[in-house]
């Protein structure tokens, strides 16, 4: 996965998916985002839940963008 990537997937979600700001997938992906950039307080419950659910920022981060692949196919493969 390449940064692009994940901006490109992210925005055409923007554009298409309705509820975008309220799915918890890209509530997800946010927290996940920022547990990559190191943007987390240690104290903080997201960052808790993270840990007890990934063992590492990088396997969030894959499971998230094979998450919004399947997400986002019926929106990059119009008929």
């Amino acid at each position: 996965m390449k940064y692009m990537d994940l901006l490109w997937a992210l925005d055409v979600l923007y554009r298409f998916y309705p509820r975008y700001h309220t799915h918890d997938l890209i509530l997800l992906a946010e927290d996940v985002w920022k547990w990559v950039n190191h943007e987390l307080p240690e104290d903080s419950t997201a960052l808790v839940y993270l840990k007890s659910c990934f063992s590492s920022p990088a396997e969030a981060m894959q499971w998230v963008w094979e998450e919004l692949q399947l997400l986002l196919g019926p929106y990059v493969r119009l008929n």
